[in-house]
Formats: C-alpha cells, sequence, structure tokens
C-alpha cells in the first residue's frame, strides 16, 4: 500500500482524499489436531497367565478395555504385542514361552473383535529385563524377577479428554 501527497505551489489546494486501501480479511486458521500419541502398555505376566504358563486367566478387565480402545478412532493399524519372561530356564525355553504369551494375547484380542491383521505378536525372551535380583532363596528370587515377566503393547493410541 502506498500513500503520496500532492502540493502545489501558488495556487489553493483543495482537500485531497486519502484513500486506503481495505485490510484483507483475515480469517484465524485452526492449527491441525495433534496426532494421536502412542504409548506402550505394559501387562503383568503375573496377572495375565499363572507361573510358567501361556494360557490366560479370566476375566481380563484390562484386556477388555485394550481391546475397546483398539475399537477406537484413530487406533493404529498394526499393534505390536511383545511378551517377556524372566531369567529363569534355559534361553530357548524362555523364547518360546515369551512367543506363546504373545500369540495367547493376540489371540485373546481377536476374539474380542480386534483384526487378526492388524496385530502382530512376537517374543523376546529375558531381554530387557526391568529388574535385576540376586536373591538365593528361590521363592524370593521368583517374587523379585515379577516385573520382568511381561507382555507389553506398542502403538496403542492414547486418547484423554482434557477439561478445562
Amino acid at each position: 500500500m502506498s500513500v503520496g501527497l500532492v502540493y502545489r505551489f501558488g495556487a489553493k489546494s483543495a482537500p485531497v482524499a486519502v484513500v486506503r486501501e481495505p485490510e484483507p480479511v483475515r480469517t484465524p486458521v485452526a492449527p491441525p489436531p495433534p496426532a494421536p500419541r502412542t504409548e506402550k502398555y505394559t501387562l503383568s505376566a503375573n496377572e495375565l497367565f499363572t507361573f510358567d504358563s501361556s494360557a490366560v486367566r479370566q476375566p481380563q478387565a484390562k484386556l477388555d478395555e485394550i481391546a475397546t480402545a483398539l475399537k477406537g478412532d484413530g487406533s493404529p493399524d498394526e499393534i505390536l504385542i511383545v511378551g517377556y519372561t524372566d531369567r529363569l530356564g534355559s534361553d530357548d525355553y524362555n523364547q518360546k514361552l515369551s512367543e506363546r504369551r504373545a500369540i495367547a494375547v493376540k489371540n485373546y484380542l481377536m476374539n474380542k473383535g480386534i483384526e487378526s491383521n492388524r496385530l502382530r505378536a512376537e517374543g523376546r525372551g529375558e531381554a530387557d529385563p526391568v529388574v535385576m535380583c540376586d536373591e538365593q532363596n528361590k521363592a524370593a528370587l521368583i517374587s523379585c524377577l515379577s516385573p520382568n515377566r511381561r507382555v507389553e503393547i506398542e502403538k496403542m493410541t492414547i486418547v484423554r479428554e482434557v477439561t478445562p
């Protein structure tokens, strides 16, 4: 936009109207909604299974909640279910047990209506321990290692309502 001034010497000046261009109308643009956040959800194997087992205990309110969340809008196309064991037992046995546990959770979710092509199950045996224990008493050691026996569900979309 420009503004000019005209001055004439020796002549009476007539009022000059200055015309300003109208300001463009600016429509506020709302920022796009944030992308859904995904998180890892950890379930204790003690809640899901009996010791040294891959049969899912009934009832499973937490898995039911997860199944409901996975049916919601914005849920990811692929959900990773990872089983873990503690360090007791052989590496091969623990690997197979962790795989069976992940598959058992996958099957539970499929039975709740989640499409199998969205669920991927894998076992990681005794990898990525949460705690390290060196108790000598076997019962105390089993109890101490409990957090390492778990199933993690990754890429869970978390939607939380925010109240003003």
